[in-house]
């Protein structure tokens, strides 16, 4: 059957019969292609335990189901051959997903552009529920997407906060997209969808396991330019996405609290460690996102950059005497750099060996 199967089809096999974020899954698809690695899965080689689960979704019902259970919710299955992929997920190179489960109105790849993931503690003080809400409010105002785990406490917070200023936000599940968990946050699920995105890299049906809200917490960093912590306790899980979100080269700003108060200990530490910078306003957050707007407003040079670029890659001086010959004599090499160095932050081009190229 592997062998009649498209791009598409062998990495929803994958997606259903592996666990998310199994780097050995990861390096396979990335080694063979999604095809072969289910081939050679059959044929018996890899993992026992991948091995075993490869033919047990082939040789039953489970895509069926898991089909079944995904257009019940109008949802879809993206991979990163999709226009709606997010680029900025291939950071996490081995450890990408073979493609995630999604519900929801909005395009994850254009949300996941200007976006800010907001995290903490499940059970939240009132002072850490309020921060939350007003910052996720102000994102709206941004026009930056609030990225979240939709769980008790902080993730919620964000996510209503956004919502009640009319913004967009991502839910990042640990479980499939057709599950609401907490139950009780049915009817939020349902309101992240009419404008935004509930997403999952778990098969519909699948459990909230706990070692899966660990896994989930990458691509919730991913996802984001930046992440906030606003409460976390020494042991917090939110702890896990802004160590990925620090580990991936994203802005995290942590929210500082009462000194005697154990829901913001973890915060109190990642700061005085260097791993998070001290949010002292929400000015601090959203600069970033402001220079980035400021920069996609540039226009005539970034334009000429990436258009140069759809004829093949090239490096810097190339560049300069191609615009050069666009532009005029007037363009200044730094100028160049500095544009340059712009749209490789906002990910639509890359430095290779073989010069800049578009992403």
């Amino acid at each position: 059957m592997a062998s009649q199967l498209t791009q598409r089809q062998a990495r929803l096999v994958i997606s259903i019969a592996g666990e998310p974020g199994d780097e050995r899954v990861g390096r396979a698809v990335a080694e063979f292609g999604a095809i072969e690695a289910v081939q050679i899965w059959q044929r018996g080689i890899g993992a026992k335990a991948m091995i075993n689960s490869i033919t047990q979704v082939l040789e039953s019902r489970a895509i069926e189901q898991a089909v079944k259970s995904l257009n019940s919710v109008q949802g879809r299955f993206i991979t990163p051959q999709d226009a709606e992929w997010p680029v900025a997920l291939d950071d996490l190179d081995l450890a990408t997903p073979v493609g995630l489960w999604c519900v929801g109105s909005g395009d994850l790849g254009e949300l996941a552009n200007r976006s800010l993931a907001i995290v903490g503690a499940r059970a939240a003080t009132a002072y850490g529920e309020r921060v939350a809400t007003d910052i996720a409010a102000q994102a709206a105002q941004e026009s930056v997407t609030v990225v979240s785990g939709a769980a008790y406490g902080i993730d919620a917070a964000a996510h209503r906060g956004v919502l009640l200023a009319a913004g967009k936000t991502i839910a990042v599940l640990a479980c499939g997209v057709d599950v609401a968990y907490p139950v009780s946050h049915r009817g939020l699920l349902t309101r992240i969808s009419e404008g935004g995105v509930v997403v999952s890299e778990a098969p519909p049906g699948a459990k909230p396991h706990k070692h899966r809200f660990l896994i989930r917490n990458r691509l919730i960093a991913a996802l984001a330019q930046g992440t906030l912590v606003v409460e976390a306790a020494l042991r917090s899980g939110s702890l896990s996405t802004s160590n990925w979100a620090h580990t991936l080269g994203r802005e995290v700003w942590g929210i500082p609290g009462p000194i005697t108060s154990a829901s913001s200990a973890g915060v109190h530490t990642a700061i005085r460690n260097n791993v998070m910078t001290l949010a002292a306003s929400s000015q601090d957050i959203f600069s970033g996102y402001k220079i980035q707007e400021q920069a996609a407003q540039l226009g005539l040079i970034d334009g000429a950059i990436i258009g140069e670029l759809e004829l093949g890659p090239n490096d810097t001086h190339g560049i300069f005497q191609a615009l050069i010959q666009l532009l005029g004599t007037n363009l200044d090499f730094y100028e160049l750099q500095a544009a340059l160095a712009l749209l490789e932050v906002r990910q639509v081009i890359s430095l290779t060996t073989n010069g800049w190229q578009l992403r």
